[in-house]
C-alpha cells in the first residue's frame, strides 16, 4: 500500500452515463481539493450547492453538491471531500483529471478507501469482509447476512471470545506466578475451566452453522440432473422465464454445464442444467459432459431429479436434499408408486410454479430461512477450529497449569485473528485487490 500521507481520489458511483457521479476525496489534501474547486470551503457535514470549476478554478465545469467531512469523523478517518456532479463522462473525466494535477494526489487503488478506515480503526476486519459482501449482495438474504457483519454485531461475538479468553488467560497466569500462595489455584481453575467449556460449546454451534453462512454468501448449489432428453434444459428455462439453455428432440444435445444465477424468494441460488445422465455412450465429447454432471452433483445443495415418459429417474450417486420431478406431464402422468415428488410440464407451464415454491423453500431452509450466520468465510472457520483444537486441549485435567496457559494463548491469538488483529497483511492485500477503485 502507498503511503497514506498521499491524498487519493477516485469515481465512487459507477462509470458510464449517469444522473450523478460522486468523486470522493481522502487525505491531507482533500481540503484544498474544496478550495480550489469550489472557491470556498462547504460547512462541515452539510450539503452545499456549489460551482465546480477546473484550471486551478479559471474554467467552471458543473454545478454540484459538495461535502466535507473533516477527519477523524469520516469514513477513512481522515479529512474526506465528496463532489456529488452530474453524471456525464465528460464532467467525470475533466474533473478527475483537475484533482490529479492538485499536488500530492493522485488515484486510489481498489479498496484503498476502506484500507485506510480498517488502518485509521474506524472497520475491522470483519467489517471490512461484510463491506465487501454488501457491495456484491444480489439478494435480500445476503444483504441480511452482510449488514450483520458490517454493522458490528458479529465483531462482538468476536471480541466477546477474545476478552474471556484474555481473562481466563489472565488467571491461569495468576496460578503461576502465585504458586505459593494458598487459595489463588482453588479459586481461578474453576473459573478458567468453566469459561473453556462454555468457549467450546459456543464456538462447535458456530461451526455447524458456518454451512449456512456459506449458502447465504455463495447462492444454494441446485443441478438438474436425469436421462437425456427427459427436459431438463426445457425446465430451466421455465424456472429461468428464458431461454438459458439449447432445447431439442435430439438426445445428448447438452454436453456442457449451464447454469443460471436466480433470486427466488430473496435467497440466491446457482441452478446447473447438465449433461444427460446414461451407461453407455458412443461420443467422447458427451462423455466428458456427464463426467461433469457427476461434478456438479459431487457439490449440489440440492438435486431436482427429472424424468419423463421416455426415461425414468437415474440414480445420482448423492445424498444431497433432491426432488423428483415428473416432466411432460402434458403427455403421460408419472406411474403414481414411483415416489413422485412433482409432476410439471415445462412445456405447458403446469406445476412450474409449485416446483419453484419447492425449491424456494427448502432452499431457504438450507439457508437457514435468511437468518444470518457468523461464520461466512473459510478463513473465519480455520480460525474458530484452531481456537476450537487449542481450547479442548486447555480442557484435559492432567495439563500442566503452563500448557493450559499458553493454550489459552494460542486460542485468543486465533480469535484476533477473525478481528484482523494478527498477522493479516497478506490477507488484506486479497481482500482489498477485489474492492471497486472507489471503495
Amino acid at each position: 500500500m502507498p503511503g497514506s500521507v498521499d491524498t487519493i481520489y477516485a469515481l465512487s458511483s459507477g462509470s458510464g452515463k449517469a444522473g450523478v457521479a460522486i468523486v470522493r476525496v481522502s487525505g491531507p489534501e482533500a481540503a484544498t481539493a474544496l478550495r480550489v474547486s469550489c472557491g470556498r470551503m462547504p460547512a462541515a457535514r452539510v450539503a452545499e450547492r456549489v460551482s465546480v470549476s477546473v484550471s486551478q478554478g479559471t474554467v467552471k465545469l458543473d454545478e454540484a453538491i459538495a461535502l466535507w467531512f473533516p477527519g477523524p469523523g469520516s469514513f477513512t478517518g481522515e479529512d474526506v471531500a465528496e463532489f456529488h456532479l452530474h453524471g456525464s463522462v465528460g464532467v467525470v473525466r475533466l474533473f478527475l483529471a483537475e484533482l490529479g494535477s492538485l499536488q500530492g494526489c493522485r488515484p486510489a487503488e481498489p479498496g484503498e478507501f476502506t484500507r485506510r478506515a480498517l488502518s485509521n480503526g474506524k472497520m475491522d476486519l470483519v467489517g471490512v469482509e461484510g463491506l465487501n459482501d454488501m457491495l456484491a449482495a444480489e439478494t435480500a438474504t445476503q444483504v441480511k447476512q452482510a449488514l450483520f457483519h458490517v454493522d458490528g454485531r458479529a465483531s462482538e461475538i468476536f471480541h466477546q471470545w477474545r476478552d474471556e479468553l484474555i481473562e481466563a488467560s489472565a488467571l491461569a497466569e495468576a496460578c503461576i506466578d502465585f504458586t505459593d500462595e494458598e487459595g489463588v489455584a482453588d479459586a481461578a481453575l474453576p473459573k478458567v475451566r468453566d469459561s473453556v467449556a462454555r468457549l467450546i460449546a459456543t464456538m462447535t454451534e458456530n461451526l455447524k452453522d458456518s454451512e449456512r453462512g456459506h449458502l447465504n454468501r455463495a447462492g444454494v448449489r441446485v443441478v438438474l440432473a436425469g436421462s437425456p432428453n427427459v427436459g431438463k434444459s426445457s425446465l430451466l428455462n421455465a424456472i429461468a422465464a428464458r431461454d438459458v439453455a439449447i432445447v431439442s428432440s435430439e438426445a445428448g444435445t447438452t454436453r456442457d454445464v449451464v447454469e443460471v444465477s436466480l433470486d427466488l424468494g430473496g435467497t440466491s441460488m446457482i441452478i446447473s442444467d447438465t449433461a444427460g445422465l446414461r451407461d453407455r455412450v458412443d461420443s467422447h465429447v458427451e462423455q466428458l459432459g456427464i463426467d461433469r454432471t457427476h461434478d456438479r452433483l459431487s457439490h449440489a445443495d440440492i438435486v431436482i431429479s427429472v424424468a419423463s415418459p421416455e426415461a425414468n429417474w437415474q440414480n445420482t450417486g448423492v445424498d444431497s436434499p433432491t426432488l423428483r420431478i415428473w416432466n411432460k406431464a402434458d403427455m403421460a402422468p408419472s406411474d403414481r408408486n414411483a415416489a413422485c415428488d412433482l409432476e410439471v410440464s415445462a412445456l405447458t407451464g403446469v406445476g412450474v410454479e409449485d416446483l419453484m415454491n419447492r425449491l424456494t423453500g427448502l432452499a431457504a431452509e438450507l439457508a437457514g430461512n435468511g437468518e444470518p450466520a457468523l461464520l461466512v468465510r473459510e478463513r473465519q472457520v480455520q480460525a474458530v477450529k484452531s481456537a476450537l483444537a487449542h481450547l479442548k486441549k486447555a480442557q484435559h485435567p492432567d495439563l500442566p497449569i503452563e500448557l493450559l496457559a499458553e493454550e489459552l494463548r494460542r486460542a485468543a491469538r486465533d480469535t484476533g485473528r477473525l478481528i484482523g488483529e494478527v498477522g493479516t497483511e497478506d490477507l488484506l492485500d486479497s481482500i482489498f485487490s477485489k474492492f471497486c477503485i472507489g471503495k
